[in-house]
């Protein structure tokens, strides 16, 4: 009795240190997880992303039909991102909120993404567009069940707005160290080791395992309130909630345009093996693309304390703009300067990825504070399919032009004579023009730090809503 009554007093004195006067506050070990987490979901995410079209391609499938493949997934995924962010918003396990949903996704995760990879050469030409069409249904909805709980659980782990900008931080480094890792490792390596399915197969193990603390770090400390309105949410709450929602809608129309536009990430070997003369040259531009991006991406907790990170993120999408404009003019033929512009562009594009999920946990808490309805497994589904979408369509844009353009599948093919010019002309101007129609729209969403901590404040209780409204520096 007396041991358990000590070991009692410890977790309690450990509970009390947690908590700030402000709010609860997370642990060192707990943030680390976290950081880990993102380490391996972003080794699965960004493989298929960059990577998926390109083994279709070289598999012997069209590219037209590559790009019918990535769209009509998206149908399934228009399906199950609501579906599933309606059941966490119900789903009440013992242990938590979101941390159970993440313990699933590590046995799915692996097994459909290698599955992805794994089309036998041999099947006749519509059974692998069949098995490629499966698969990819099979990964989707595996990464929607980690996708949704790991963005949400910064919402049960702090209720501090400055520690959750933090925790989204780090993720958001971790996660671009992955994006480095693979883009500039896969195409160095994948032909050594003997093609695409033992590459996957040594990723999907090395993720998995970065994936795993989480499960056994992390504390959910926020439990949602009886009152919030948050159980049984139905389809016409949920519909009212969206459609109330402006700043979410705002924001991810915004960033949708900017990052579907983006087929840099989606043809870059392609790009490698036709203009720069071959695929290893797309991991020396990975390497100066994405190390200015993940240096830059470790100061913006620092930067967050000093600027409000929408401003942040929207000159750092203003500025990509330009340089975009300036690298198309400038060319690829000059390798130094174009190295040069890549670099440059990597310093906005670093605080752009790493600050671009940040806002999610703003619009949640808007929407509570506007509806009442407490959905925040709705908001991060929306977030989660969007970013589905718009990588399938930045990959289904880049097949479709590369059919228009005359690309000839297979790996090994030889393209038609003009073919590199073609190519330059997708791959420089089509992400710039993105990011250009994605300005003005951005400069709409008007939710700024002060004021959601505000809102943050009154969802939780501890202000009324006339001290809420007397606090925020506009009507919302």
């Amino acid at each position: 009795m007396i041991v358990q009554e000590r070991v009692g007093a410890v977790m309690e004195e450990k509970e009390m240190l947690s908590k700030s006067k402000n709010g609860y506050l997370t642990g060192k070990g707990e943030r680390a997880s976290y950081g880990l987490y993102f380490v391996g979901q972003n080794i699965f995410y960004i493989f298929v992303y960059f990577y998926l079209s390109v083994y279709l391609l070289d598999a012997g499938i069209p590219a037209m039909t590559v790009t019918g493949i990535l769209l009509a997934v998206k149908i399934w995924d228009a399906i199950n991102d609501p579906i599933f962010g309606g059941l966490v918003d119900k789903i009440r396990f013992k242990k938590g909120v979101f941390l159970p949903w993440l313990r699933i996704s590590l046995i799915f995760i692996p097994i459909s993404t290698v599955l992805m990879f794994a089309i036998p050469s041999g099947l006749p030409a519509g059974a692998k567009v069949v098995w490629a069409v499966v698969t990819y249904m099979l990964w989707d909805t595996a990464y929607t069940i980690c996708d949704v709980p790991i963005f949400g659980l910064v919402t049960t782990m702090t209720d501090v707005q400055r520690e959750r900008t933090s925790l989204q931080s780090i993720g958001r480094v971790c996660a671009q160290v992955a994006s480095l890792l693979i883009a500039v490792g896969v195409p160095s390596v994948r032909e050594a080791i003997g093609g695409w399915l033992p590459t996957i197969f040594i990723l999907a193990v090395a993720a998995l395992i970065t994936m795993v603390p989480i499960c056994f770090k992390a504390k959910e400390r926020i439990a949602p309130s009886k009152d919030s309105g948050d159980e049984g949410i139905g389809m016409k709450q949920m519909f009212s909630y969206l459609v109330h929602n402006k700043y979410l809608l705002i924001f991810y129309l915004a960033l949708f345009i900017s990052y579907a536009a983006n087929v840099q990430s989606t043809i870059g070997l392609i790009f490698a093996r036709n203009c720069l003369g071959n695929e290893s040259m797309q991991s020396l531009l990975s390497l100066v693309g994405f190390v200015p991006a993940v240096v830059m991406g470790m100061f913006i907790p620092k930067l967050c304390k000093k600027f409000d990170k929408f401003m942040l993120f929207f000159w750092s999408v203003a500025a990509c703009t330009v340089l975009g404009l300036l690298q198309y003019i400038l060319g690829y033929h000059n390798l130094p300067v174009f190295l040069v512009t890549t670099i440059l562009r990597g310093i906005p594009l670093g605080v752009y990825t790493v600050t671009m999920f940040m806002f999610t946990p703003d619009c949640a808490e808007y929407g509570h504070y506007k509806t009442g309805i407490r959905a925040p497994g709705i908001t991060f589904a929306l977030q989660t399919f969007s970013v589905k979408l718009m990588t399938a369509v930045a990959t289904a844009l880049g097949t479709f032009c590369l059919g228009l353009i005359g690309y000839a599948e297979g790996e090994g093919a030889v393209q038609a004579a003009g073919f590199a010019d073609k190519l330059w002309l997708v791959y420089a101007l089509v992400p710039t023009i993105g990011l250009l129609i994605a300005v003005p729209i951005l400069w709409q969403y008007k939710l700024r730090d002060k004021d959601v901590q505000v809102m943050a404040s009154c969802n939780a209780g501890e202000i009324s809503r006339e001290e809420a409204e007397e606090k925020l520096s506009g009507k919302f």
